[in-house]
């Protein structure tokens, strides 16, 4: 089998680099199986371990970029046929595509939730135009044999907006490893991320981990703050993340809840936040399925998110986590916030999240994969045997 996977951009961040990194790894020292990188640039573990094949595209205009990539990864491919085309990015023409940014069509429907009358405007930003184009032919490319989607919500929105059949979409969920979260490093964590931010001891730290605020929740976030705020209770809410803290500050302010929370920005290190931290609050919009809350159950966190996230599909809502249906919800995720006010409620939906990411191992992941990548390795050779 002799498989190229396409990446625009191969850093050493990331999960979908992580993802990336242990496919190739276990490639690369696989017997009958060949793989290849096809990036516009690349650094990381996984860029070592394969021939790499350089697509020279322009970074800018975005617009243009996506679409001079998929042409020459498709120009690739047509000089390639003995090559299964593996796809991160939305490039028609693939023979397998990973969709682990969910499905662009969706989100802008759910735009409207933020931008209630300005939403149908972003259909006219190129970005957006370029994305939903690349999509639609993805998707309905003759030569997909394949998908992989990361959660059932995610495979339900792919066969309902494009008539893929379910059969071709195969779920495989993000992995985690549980190694990186050692629960003897809890206190030592919880101790550092205090002193570090001034909390006090008595006082339950909820964690946020995410950059694109306004898709994943900070808005809701920042209201639920200020309802939880007039109970009195003692708590501080930390924002990781990249993005403009200035709206969400002036509900906080406007609400005199503004010292509850802190942004830290983007921080190296967010293993140590999460195990410092007591609960994770993560109220998305959109979200195909979150490593971040993958990463707060496999430290031992009890995760409030939505019914959007495709995580919440292996949460089990009152028992190691909380599940609210409507992210604008600001009154649900504060009263699930007090729930978790009590320490023992923590400790024990805390070890029960843990207990329910422990399953969605790495390995289990990358072996997931290569059954897909198989079965449509065979197919193609099947059809390109037939037509001949």
């Amino acid at each position: 089998m002799k498989v190229a996977l396409a990446r625009y951009r191969y850093s050493s961040h990331g999960g979908a680099e992580r993802y990336l990194d242990g496919l190739l790894a276990r490639m690369a020292g696989a017997e009958g199986k060949q793989a290849c990188l096809l990036a516009s640039s690349w650094e990381g573990e996984g860029a070592s371990v394969v021939p790499l094949v350089r697509i020279a595209v322009p970074p800018k205009p975005a617009p243009l970029r996506l679409f001079l990539f998929a042409r020459a990864v498709r120009a690739w491919a047509d000089a390639h046929p003995d090559h299964l085309v593996f796809s991160l990015e939305r490039v028609p023409g693939a023979d397998v595509y990973r969709a682990g940014d969910g499905c662009h069509a969706e989100w802008m429907e759910r735009k409207r939730i933020l931008r209630p009358l300005s939403w149908p405007l972003d259909y006219l930003r190129p970005l957006n135009l370029a994305y939903l184009r690349l999509e639609r032919e993805l998707f309905t490319s003759p030569r997909l044999l394949s998908v992989i989607a990361n959660s059932e919500r995610g495979r339900n929105e792919i066969s309902l907006r494009f008539g893929v059949p379910r059969e071709r979409i195969a779920v495989v969920r993000n992995g985690v490893d549980l190694a990186r979260f050692p629960p003897a490093r809890r206190d030592a964590a919880s101790s550092a991320l205090r002193s570090t931010l001034g909390i006090g001891a008595d006082e339950t730290i909820f964690l946020y981990v995410g950059s694109g605020f306004a898709r994943k929740g900070v808005g809701a976030l920042a209201r639920a703050t200020v309802r939880l705020a007039r109970t009195g209770a003692g708590f501080r809410v930390v924002v990781v993340g990249k993005g403009d803290a200035g709206p969400y500050r002036r509900i906080l302010r406007e609400g005199g809840a503004e010292g509850r929370v802190r942004f830290t920005g983007p921080v190296a290190g967010a293993a140590d936040y999460l195990l410092g931290a007591d609960a994770f609050v993560f109220p998305t919009i959109y979200e195909p399925f979150s490593n971040a809350c993958l990463e707060a159950m496999a430290a031992g966190l009890p995760v409030i998110t939505t019914a959007v996230n495709g995580v919440s599909e292996v949460i089990r809502d009152g028992v190691s986590g909380f599940v609210v249906d409507d992210p604008q919800d600001d009154a649900r995720i504060a009263a699930r916030m007090e729930a978790l006010l009590c320490a023992d409620t923590r400790r024990r939906m805390g070890e029960e999240a843990r207990r329910a990411a422990a399953p969605l191992t790495p390995e289990r992941n990358t072996s997931e994969t290569l059954s897909v990548l198989e079965a449509a390795w065979r197919k193609k050779v099947g059809l390109s045997e037939d037509a001949r």
